[in-house]
């Protein structure tokens, strides 16, 4: 039988993290899930519990320390564990380098990366006093081919990348489990906002070997592969979900 696992999901009320958080709820998991929108976190943690889930939302913008030590502490007050600890918390915007201002740039890596380094920095003491974790991290194939997103992108998720292998590579032997996907052209509001008409989406969709996008139960279920015990010999690697494009084309 399946054990209960406490999951901790960074940005888990859009995108990725919201149907990451849906999929972990239905398989009897404990979910904390946080998120700087407090209205849409609220409301998603009510429609939960009314659906008899245990679902529990923490505002949190991750670019704050005192937010991100917050977040880590409530989740071992409720629950004593973290289990799993997903982070999908992230901004992106389509420019040149040119046009990037001072502010945007160090906007983008305080979210995608400091951000990043925050929430590792909380949560690992908790993870090996509990005998260790899975941790994923949802980063970018943007980090492998410089596009998806103007250079502030590719930076903060190649850092992630480079994040990443730092921490396997000091916490293994503490029982860390970790890896990192890349998605690239999923069906998001991400997505919608990089290209927003159809004749944009399809012109992009014909670069896809496979002639299709993404769905968010795509790199759902490539998520919490690499949260479970079944990948537990997959250790400090880059999970590229691309359709085939980054390397066919």
């Amino acid at each position: 039988m399946r054990q209960t696992s406490v999951v901790l999901i960074i940005g888990g009320a859009a995108g990725i993290g919201q149907a990451v958080a849906e999929s972990r709820l239905k398989n009897d998991d404990k979910v904390v899930f946080t998120d700087i929108n407090a209205e849409k976190g609220h409301q998603l943690m009510t429609e939960w519990r009314n659906q008899g889930y245990e679902a529990t939302f923490i505002q949190q913008d991750v670019t704050s320390w005192k937010d991100t030590e917050k977040v880590v502490s409530e989740t071992i007050e409720l629950y004593g564990r973290m289990d799993v600890l997903i982070i999908s918390a992230g901004v992106t915007s389509q420019k040149r380098l040119e046009d990037i201002t001072v502010k945007e740039w160090r906007f983008t890596l305080d979210v995608n990366l400091t951000g990043l380094f925050y929430i590792l920095k909380a949560a690992l003491p908790e993870m090996v006093k509990s005998k260790g974790g899975s941790i994923v991290i949802v980063g970018s194939g943007s980090a492998i081919t410089g596009s998806g997103g103007g250079a502030h992108y590719a930076v903060s998720k190649g850092g992630a990348f480079g994040l990443m292998r730092a921490i396997a590579n000091e916490y293994s032997d503490q029982g860390i489990h970790i890896n990192l996907v890349a998605p690239r052209v999923i069906e998001t509001e991400m997505l919608d906002i990089l290209y927003p008409t159809e004749e944009a989406k399809e012109a992009l969709r014909q670069k896809i070997p496979i002639k299709n996008f993404g769905t968010l139960a795509d790199t759902t279920n490539a998520i919490n592969f690499l949260a479970s015990g079944e990948s537990r010999y997959i250790q400090a690697q880059v999970l590229l979900m691309d359709g085939g494009r980054t390397y066919l084309t």
